[in-house]
């Protein structure tokens, strides 16, 4: 981030994963920005945008390097696809959204999804969105923070708050029917 007075406020990680084991994430962060750095730079747009948004990328990229994920024990390496920088309603609440992809190899029966990066303390409140096919069936998870499988099982949706530890290891067993 390339100006101190933005500050997070929340984030929402969703994941949607296809019958093949592909997954699409969208991880969206919202700040408030009071000096209005983001609205200034979209409104500038051309060469500064453009190198804030490489940097954006090529970090979130070097975050997500440091991470270990497996599906079935395969590692999975995930690769930012793109970002876009919005705004919510107000030009001091910006928004950074990542669209990132990984995949594995899924298979008929019990299936696992791990995640192993830094334990930390969360900073903001955040909610993770995991989507599967309708034939998928959510078994067990371990994300911290308070969970449900919605849906028709194939649904979960784990919201953490400020000051939560996190981190570490994380798993979704999931059956493929």
């Amino acid at each position: 981030m390339s100006n101190e007075n933005i500050v997070p406020i929340y984030a929402e990680g969703i994941h949607v994963m296809d019958n093949q084991g592909n997954v699409n994430l969208v991880l969206i962060f919202e700040y408030l920005d009071e000096d209005l750095y983001y609205a200034r730079l979209v409104k500038k747009g051309g060469k500064e945008l453009l190198e804030e948004m490489k940097m954006l990328m090529e970090n979130m990229q070097k975050f997500l390097d440091e991470e270990i994920i497996e599906i079935n024990g395969k590692k999975s390496r995930p690769i930012v696809q793109d970002v876009h920088i919005g705004f919510r309603g107000d030009l001091k609440r910006p928004y950074i959204e990542f669209y990132i992809t990984f995949s594995g190899p899924i298979k008929k029966g019990l299936n696992k999804y791990d995640n192993w990066y830094e334990e930390e303390i969360a900073e903001y409140d955040y909610e993770i969105l995991w989507i599967f096919p309708q034939n998928f069936k959510i078994r067990d998870y371990y994300i911290a923070g308070e969970g449900k499988i919605i849906g028709v099982g194939n649904i979960l949706v784990v919201h953490v708050k400020k000051g939560m530890k996190v981190g570490k290891h994380e798993w979704i067993e999931f059956e493929v029917i």
